[in-house]
């Protein structure tokens, strides 16, 4: 695998991993268990080289871990609201002792959204048995993370305010350098002012830039200015001429979200570094 050369200490995130092409587990096992939980994660251990997981903060400023701005589709955050008398379901307006009083993890019985448990991945037993799921906090993912050896791929969620966002990136590089984990994980964000706030207080944790819809102009020149040490653009962006520039430059591709096994073979074959699945299970390399 090749390395990109912004910082010593970045590259020895990428330097941890064998010559050979990558399984991400997107937001853990998500396929086959509610995404971005404990179980998810757990259930991903050897099926996978890294584990993604999204961050945002809650309204008293804890670094939690969960995808959506609102908690309506993976919990019962409605049902919780109308008992708590809260407004409204938008994460950031909920303080971490409610936000911890959810069930993020019964929603995926009835939705099934990848049809594990249709076409018998998962047995219902199985999942009724690890229910109700909590939301997880950064701190003690980065515990399990330590306690595995299993590299994290953190993703910042934009907020949409300024210091909002700056709040964020301080908290998580605070929980990284507080938990010792700086080797083990790797940030990333669509906002790439995030990853610019995260450089500037941490030089020496690794940062991935995320990108979706079309490439930043001039992207070898705008990825270098910006300290990355990986591109994970989304799958319609990529193409044989994208990854071997990326690759001349010493960039690793990680590309998201492929669950097609033909696909992630295409992908393989054209020399990207990893690709992000909900299905780690059935990836071949």
């Amino acid at each position: 695998m090749e390395h990109a050369s912004n910082t010593g200490h970045g590259k020895r995130f990428f330097a941890r991993f064998p010559d050979r092409p990558l399984i991400i587990a997107h937001r853990g096992y998500r396929a086959c268990y509610p995404e971005n939980t404990l179980c998810a994660f757990a259930h991903s251990l050897g099926r996978c080289d890294m584990i993604e997981l999204d961050v945002q903060l809650s309204r008293d400023g804890e670094v939690v871990v969960f995808h959506d701005d609102e908690l309506g589709r993976t919990s019962n955050g409605a049902t919780l609201a109308h008992e708590l008398g809260l407004p409204a379901l938008r994460l950031g307006d909920w303080s971490l002792a409610q936000l911890r009083r959810l069930d993020v993890g019964s929603w995926f019985l009835d939705a099934d959204p990848f049809a594990a448990l249709a076409k018998g991945l998962v047995s219902r037993d199985q999942l009724l048995g690890l229910m109700p799921q909590r939301i997880p906090i950064l701190r003690e993912v980065l515990a399990w993370a330590s306690a595995h050896d299993l590299p994290l791929n953190v993703e910042l969620k934009d907020s949409g305010q300024e210091g909002r966002n700056e709040q964020l990136a301080a908290a998580v590089v605070a929980e990284i350098q507080a938990s010792g984990t700086r080797d083990l994980v790797l940030l990333s964000s669509f906002n790439h002012d995030l990853l610019r706030a995260c450089r500037q207080r941490a030089p020496e944790i690794a940062v991935a830039a995320l990108q979706e819809e079309g490439h930043p102009p001039d992207m070898i020149p705008y990825l270098r200015a910006l300290g990355v040490q990986a591109y994970h653009p989304e799958d319609t962006l990529v193409d044989a001429a994208l990854v071997a520039a990326l690759r001349a430059a010493g960039l690793p591709v990680n590309v998201f979200t492929v669950n097609d096994p033909g696909r992630q073979q295409q992908l393989f074959a054209l020399g990207v570094n990893g690709i992000f699945t909900d299905f780690p299970d059935s990836c071949s390399r």
